[in-house]
């Protein structure tokens, strides 16, 4: 049996626009390709600047410091003393 799609309203119409801008907001993204990189991937900044690892050779100075992206629930990982 066929599932009915049911038509959106307005105010579910308005509501995606508002989420994504508020979902790009606290997203951190490559400085030259915007892109937001991957778990496991490694990430080199050069100041408050963060650069992807395919970006990387477009830069010629050293890096501030690298990190490896983790996942968001990483911080809340149980760890061993």
């Amino acid at each position: 049996m066929p599932v009915l799609a049911r038509p959106r309203t307005v105010f579910e119409v308005n509501l995606v626009p508002k989420s994504m801008r508020a979902l790009r907001e606290r997203r951190h993204g490559c400085v030259h390709c915007h892109r937001t990189p991957l778990i496991g991937e490694l990430v080199f900044f050069y100041g408050e600047r963060m650069v992807c690892e395919l970006c990387r050779p477009l830069r010629r100075d050293r890096p501030s410091h690298e990190e490896v992206v983790h996942s968001s629930e990483h911080t809340l990982s149980v760890r061993r003393l």
